[in-house]
């Protein structure tokens, strides 16, 4: 963002403590996440004052000065900057929240970015596949634990595409998921094992249903299966034990069930370029 106005912007100077503050909790990886926020926490509050309006400062300057930036550069290196400049200036209120403990505008803000994001793709294809977690891309409010509900990028995209958004689910059976134990999964021990489904739950009716790998199309169900489906009132959400509310046949279009989950194997490639604190953590990682 700052190399893109050092170019349509070239008398103009930052302010340098903008990048010095942001640059002071920067993550590589979710491994030094919890440094950062602490980074971030021990900031003075007029140092992070200071930092969220310089950000606001270059987004209202990026956008009054739109078309003689677009005359200096092109309209896409605009479009990508300005993208840049709102991502930064939501990550500052995201991490506003995470340390002041203000989670749920952590998920209001944070799902709204995406779907701006997925938006502005949109504007130069066709269609895009996504990959999410069920809570983010369902088409309802999503519910996380000691949370009132909120609203995931799933229902911005409802709104904005109409029937080109299709929502496809998932559940699981048994196997391993994300270590929800942060210090276990900080030390190297990634994934953790997961139980059957809780009678009730989507996942325990998909596991029920059929013993292999399989998708049911929600749209198509028998007025016996749609009956079936909507008693599931719950849904393993991957944060440890709990299960989240779930309208099914509001939330998705399709629903593919996989009844048992392991970790995948590293790229060792991909972890060879990755930050040293990564490729610490996959050292200690055995798998299971």
């Amino acid at each position: 963002m700052l190399a893109f106005l050092a170019q349509a912007d070239p008398g103009f100077e930052a302010d340098p403590a903008i990048r010095e503050t942001a640059s002071a909790f920067s993550a590589t990886s979710p491994f030094v996440a919890p440094a950062t926020m602490a980074a971030y926490a021990q900031l003075p509050p007029e140092t992070k004052n200071a930092l969220t309006a310089g950000l606001a400062g270059l987004a209202a300057r990026m956008k009054g000065r739109r078309l003689e930036y677009v005359r200096r550069t092109t309209a896409e290196a605009y479009e990508r900057a300005l993208r840049s400049m709102r991502h930064a200036f939501t990550l500052d209120s995201v991490i506003r929240g995470m340390t002041s403990g203000d989670h749920q505008s952590v998920l209001y803000n944070r799902d709204a970015e995406i779907a701006d994001t997925v938006e502005a793709i949109l504007r130069r294809h066709d269609q895009i596949v996504l990959a999410a977690h069920n809570a983010h891309i369902q088409r309802g409010p999503a519910v996380l634990p000691g949370m009132n509900p909120v609203t995931p990028m799933g229902m911005h995209l409802a709104d904005r595409l109409g029937e080109d958004y299709l929502v496809i689910g998932a559940t699981s059976g048994t196997g391993h998921m994300l270590n929800s134990d942060a210090a276990a999964f900080m030390a190297g021990t990634l994934f953790a094992p997961m139980p059957a489904p809780e009678p009730g739950s989507l996942d325990a009716l998909m596991h029920a249903s059929h013993g292999g790998p399989y998708a049911i199309d929600l749209r198509r169900l028998s007025p016996a299966d749609a009956d079936a489906v909507r008693s599931a009132t719950v849904q393993r959400a991957g944060l440890g034990a709990f299960y989240a509310p779930v309208n099914a046949l509001d939330a998705y279009d399709i629903v593919v069930h996989l009844p048992h989950v392991t970790g995948a194997d590293p790229d060792e490639t991909a972890l060879a370029r990755s930050p040293q604190e990564v490729r610490e953590a996959f050292s200690r990682y055995k798998p299971q």
